[in-house]
């Protein structure tokens, strides 16, 4: 298996037409990168993303939205 520099699109492909030769193609479940979207969709897999790095992506912004002093801190929630 040829291992690659960056996760392009075009290397996303490449991979992903490789490791599933002979293979029936149903479902690959991924991070939220979005350079994994249009490769998965062009090569007809259901795509599914990650509980668990959505969560994380969740809570990420969750916590910049409020540490960008966008929620007022003497507001009680």
């Amino acid at each position: 298996m040829k291992i690659y520099s960056d996760e392009s699109k075009k290397n996303v492909k490449e991979f992903l037409t490789k490791s599933t030769q002979n293979q029936e193609r149903i479902s690959i479940t991924t991070d939220l990168k979005i350079d994994y979207r249009q490769p998965i969709t062009d090569l007809k897999f259901k795509h599914q993303f990650c509980i668990f790095n959505t969560k994380q992506k969740l809570n990420r912004d969750i916590h910049t939205y409020i540490t960008q002093e966008k929620v007022d801190k003497k507001r009680n929630i």
